[in-house]
């Protein structure tokens, strides 16, 4: 039997075995493309993006968001500064940041970062920024604009002024744009709180303020203590945190079809990286005790008189965190600037 098969395989023609060795790679090329990916701490190309002729959009994705671990990514389970990081994640895969210490890769890209995207040239503008996001800077705006575009005089009136300079004012597409997503309720864009959006990126900020040294590891992980606390009076899960970070995102960057879909495979390999089958928060428990802050970012910020307090009548419609930190601001400010009482 071994001589009958021996001499028919001889009689085969190297044409077809090479036509055989081409098709059995073919067909071994998504499984060996996928071995490869994960010894190289990636993630493999998912079966949908495959199909659409979409691998290397994702390759490159993916490749650009590999997490960096400090020790061993075992321990981070069990370690307390991985958890009070958590929110800084998302940046940290951006930037090739270790995930799970405060040290940061490169401090002159993040000096050069803070004052050309945000402004920030010291101390104070620093922690005055972490707590206008704490405060709800961008978030608000967005809910009040959802709240306003509920008004169909309203939205009307303000397209038509917009059609007048969207030509000469990138802020007026912008504005245009999302009227338009809320008014369609893209993406669900209705029954999001948008609070993620600013959290995370203040977490962001108050790594790369302790690696500039304008905040101490004290302050640092004091800070970062307060901003899982406010995210935990938030939301209920990491996904659900991620899903309004990502759509906050979105909202902001307010792009064309082209530059959105290059933004959605960004996300994507984000979220894959963060909640996939080995994703970091997985490992991190959402609910997992937070040390008690001790608000030492509003006494930064009351230390150079930018504390706000709300008016009685905000006060009356802000939600529970954002009476906690009023509570704070209150007892940090002059009783002639406003502090103090409103305690229910």
């Amino acid at each position: 039997m071994r001589d009958v098969i021996l001499r028919f395989l001889s009689q085969i023609p190297a044409p077809v075995w090479f036509a055989l060795g081409v098709f059995a790679l073919w067909c071994l090329h998504g499984p060996l493309d996928d071995l490869v990916a994960i010894a190289r701490g990636r993630i493999p190309t998912p079966s949908d993006l495959r199909k659409a002729g979409k691998t290397k959009e994702w390759k490159k994705a993916s490749a650009e968001h590999v997490p960096v671990v400090s020790g061993s990514r075992a321990s981070m389970a069990s370690d307390p500064h991985a958890r009070l990081l958590a929110p800084s994640f998302p940046n940290a895969l951006c930037n090739d940041n270790p995930v799970n210490v405060l040290e940061i890769a490169s401090v002159e890209d993040t000096r050069k970062m803070l004052e050309d995207g945000w402004g920030i040239t010291n101390r104070a503008d620093l922690v005055t920024r972490i707590y206008r996001l704490l405060c709800g800077d961008h978030s608000k705006g967005y809910a009040a604009l959802r709240s306003r575009c509920a008004d169909p005089k309203w939205v009307e009136r303000v397209l038509e002024d917009l059609d007048k300079t969207v030509d000469k004012s990138t802020m007026d597409v912008e504005m245009c744009w999302r009227i338009h997503r809320f008014l369609n309720n893209d993406r669900g864009i209705q029954d999001v709180e948008f609070a993620a959006w600013d959290l995370m990126r203040a977490a962001m900020l108050t790594r790369s303020g302790f690696a500039l040294g304008w905040l101490s590891e004290d302050e640092a992980w004091d800070t970062l203590a307060l901003i899982n606390h406010a995210l935990q009076m938030h939301y209920s899960s990491w996904d659900e945190a991620w899903e309004a970070y990502r759509l906050g995102r979105w909202l902001w960057a307010a792009e064309g079809p082209e530059e959105e879909t290059a933004d959605d495979m960004h996300d994507r390999a984000r979220g894959a990286y963060l909640l996939g089958k080995r994703g970091l928060w997985k490992s991190l428990p959402w609910d997992a005790p937070i040390p008690e802050s001790r608000f030492l970012l509003l006494d930064a910020v009351a230390a150079i008189g930018r504390l706000q307090v709300l008016s009685v009548s905000n006060w009356r419609k802000a939600s529970a965190w954002e009476r906690e930190l009023d509570a704070q601001a209150r007892w940090r400010t002059p009783l002639a600037m406003g502090g103090k009482p409103i305690v229910h």
